[in-house]
């Protein structure tokens, strides 16, 4: 597995953050906000929702898209690592299948999820292996960045 550039600038592979979840809804929230605490007690109030928000989107995604077909009890991971230069969010999943951004539709009531990534985060992308893969999130300074 190759490197990303990220481990370079903040110097290290070990996240601030990193908590398992078992593949159903209901779990998420209590981690969104164990996350989001932890950010602001960390002097990152700035980005902390937003970080939590995207969180929130793409463990959903993982538990709805990247669980389906397999069998029940999958645990997924997010992981969170930050610097004064970079913060990055990583959820990993048991699937293969990359995800991808829906058209907007008046008509639908999910499918903003990662159109809200784009938008909030300074960029986004997937590393997949054989055993899954993990769909990743970026912010740049984010001592410094206004929410």
């Amino acid at each position: 597995m190759t490197e990303h550039p990220l481990h370079h600038v903040l110097g290290s592979d070990v996240p601030q953050f990193k908590a398992s979840f078992p593949a159903d809804p209901a779990a998420i929230p209590p981690v969104r906000r164990r996350l989001r605490t932890l950010l602001q007690e960390d002097g990152l109030e700035d980005v902390a929702d937003d970080v939590a928000l995207i969180c929130q989107e793409l463990m959903a995604n993982a538990v709805l898209h990247g669980c389906h077909g397999f069998p029940p009890g999958i645990t997924l991971t997010v992981t969170v690592v930050w610097s004064d230069a970079q913060l990055r969010v990583g959820v990993r999943d048991p699937s293969s299948v990359r995800p991808e951004e829906q058209e907007p539709s008046g008509s639908r009531t999910s499918g903003r999820g990662l159109r809200l990534v784009d938008e909030l985060s300074d960029r986004w992308g997937v590393e997949a292996d054989r055993s899954g893969k993990t769909v990743w999130t970026e912010f740049d300074c984010p001592r410094r960045r206004a929410s």
